[in-house]
């Protein structure tokens, strides 16, 4: 056995082009087409720069602008852009990059439990485990997902990097430690919840000074990194944008319990992997759901600290596993695709636990354990392999996510959405109702539904739609694009109420283009333009031209 030990990394190698080569078949999917495929951005080098200036969705072909809850990535915006100089539209170099970067966090995660545990054949598995794990699929294969891998990687490197200082005894090490894990944050800012790991990981097998001997340095590591990340995030966003409002945070604090449980099942022992929407899976939550996940994630913690004297790296894991979780809570308050990408870190933790335990085995038990960690691997790998199948275009993803969870109204929405902007009308009409029978509440279903129906001619659907969208958002912004939609369903020409609800749109938004171009039209250009603007003055008085 000791003669293949130098060939694991190549083996490990294997394992990845095996399970996830057929990714070359896969098209863009979701927000890869908005950001990567149709953003200006990204296939302009030029403007590379804006990336690092503004908020992530800068690069996107529909930025909303600064929202309430924000992100900061500059450094996978900056390396889709390299990627489009190889590959312009074409996926492909796209693909290959965040392969290598999976690859890359693959070997890092084997590195770091060889130098914790100098056990070669344990650490292969822990890594194969992680290279295998079906739920990382989101964030490797589907494009848009490349800040979890860069994150990690850059991350790791910086942790394999201070324990060579800490083994070494050589802290020039600690300053490429330091622009690792800068890079790091600059790719996604999860990493700033796995800094307490970090500070207190677990030294190098044959690096033994006491951890108050090493925490000062890893801190002044650390440190700067952190401020310089969340410095800039707040100069680019005008603040953190970490929640829209106290509501959302205890929408948040009341899903933590349930998410952090359904993230230890899930790495542990994972399902058949599909796209799932956690707001729409949560929504229906019982108290007892939450309390009975409370207990449980108590328990394992306990369980933890108990192990700490046997198990010291199994139970750091889990002070790796579980930070970086939080801030996905405020995720499950939203309509935001995805569950596995938010795992790709934690797991790497998951991995260093197997990769102990599997080292603690006796002779005897080993031999039992071998055949069965193979079957785990030719599961994990499967069901990796199906799901990086599921990214293959569009109709594989929301079809398999549908037929997982034919109640989820997201993935009907999604599809809907897709093929509206696809500009297929007629075939986005029906996973579009169906969603707004399910989530009635989320305008954007039912806004694009109305307008499909619209674009058919449904002109009495549409005007159904507008009148229900109306009283369902009453007072706020969204209430809006509803009366232009009445307008442009009204079977016969009405334009005093047209003009009423042209009125209303920019009470409720005031400014919204497409209102005012169209009241314009109907007091400026319309045939019955001066009893229109008679009609306004009633209305608003000030307002109305003469």
């Amino acid at each position: 056995m000791r003669s293949l030990e130098p060939w694991l990394p190549l083996a490990l190698a294997l394992l990845v082009a095996l399970a996830f080569g057929h990714r070359f078949e896969n098209d863009w999917v979701f927000d890869d087409e908005d950001v990567i495929r149709d953003g200006a951005l990204v296939h302009d080098p030029g403007r590379i720069l804006e990336a690092w200036t503004h908020h992530t969705l800068v690069a996107s072909r529909v930025d909303p602008g600064l929202q309430p809850v924000d992100t900061y990535r500059p450094l996978p915006i900056t390396s889709f852009a390299l990627d489009a100089q190889l590959s312009g539209r074409d996926p492909w170099a796209f693909h290959l990059t965040s392969l290598l970067l999976h690859l890359g966090c693959v070997l890092l995660v084997f590195a770091l439990a060889r130098l914790w545990l100098g056990a070669p054949w344990p650490a292969f598995y822990g890594a194969a485990v992680f290279a295998l794990h079906p739920w990382g699929v989101e964030a490797h294969v589907w494009i848009n997902g490349r800040s979890d891998p860069l994150a990690l990687l850059f991350g790791l490197g910086a942790m394999a990097l201070v324990l060579l200082a800490e083994r070494r005894g050589d802290r020039r090490l600690l300053v490429p430690a330091g622009l690792s894990l800068t890079l790091g944050l600059f790719a996604k800012e999860t990493l700033l919840l796995a800094l307490p790991a970090i500070l207190v990981m677990p030294a190098a097998r044959g690096g033994a000074s006491p951890l108050r001997d090493r925490l000062a340095p890893r801190l002044a590591c650390l440190a700067l990194p952190a401020a310089l990340y969340l410095g800039a995030r707040s100069w680019v966003l005008g603040g953190m944008r970490t929640h829209r409002d106290a509501d959302m945070l205890f929408e948040a604090g009341r899903n933590l319990p349930w998410l952090l449980f359904d993230a230890l099942r899930q790495a542990i022992a994972p399902s058949i992997p599909y796209l799932r929407s956690l707001r729409d899976e949560y929504a229906d939550l019982a108290p007892w759901h939450i309390g009975l996940a409370a207990v449980v994630v108590l328990a394992v913690c306990a369980l933890a600290w108990r192990a700490r004297a046997r198990a010291p790296l199994a139970a750091w894991s889990l002070l790796w596993f579980l930070p970086p979780l939080v801030p996905v809570a405020i995720i499950t308050t939203a309509l935001w695709p995805g569950f596995g990408r938010y795992l790709y870190l934690p797991v790497a933790g998951l991995a260093w636990a197997l990769a102990e335990l599997a080292a603690k085995l006796g002779p005897s038990r080993r031999a039992l354990v071998i055949p069965l960690a193979g079957a785990h691997l030719l599961a994990l790998g499967g069901l990796a392999w199906l799901y990086t199948a599921s990214f293959r275009d569009s109709a594989s993803l929301y079809g398999d996510a549908i037929a997982a969870r034919p109640e989820q109204p997201m993935a009907h929405g999604f599809w809907g959405l897709t093929l509206w902007d696809e500009r297929d009308a007629a075939a986005a009409i029906p996973p579009l109702a169906r969603a707004v029978e399910l989530d009635p509440g989320e305008h954007r279903y039912r806004i694009i539904l109305g307008r499909a129906l619209l674009a058919e001619g449904r002109r009495e659907e549409a005007a159904a739609v507008a009148e229900s969208g109306i009283a369902l958002h009453r007072g706020r912004q969204e209430e809006a694009p509803y009366h232009l939609l009445a307008v442009n369903a009204m079977s016969a020409p009405d334009p005093e109420r047209a003009v009423r609800h042209l009125v209303r749109c920019l009470d409720v938004w005031p400014g919204r283009v497409d209102c005012e171009r169209a009241l314009s039209f109907l007091l400026t250009e319309a045939p019955d333009a001066e009893h229109n603007r008679a009609v306004l003055r009633r209305l608003r008085p000030t307002d109305a031209p003469r």
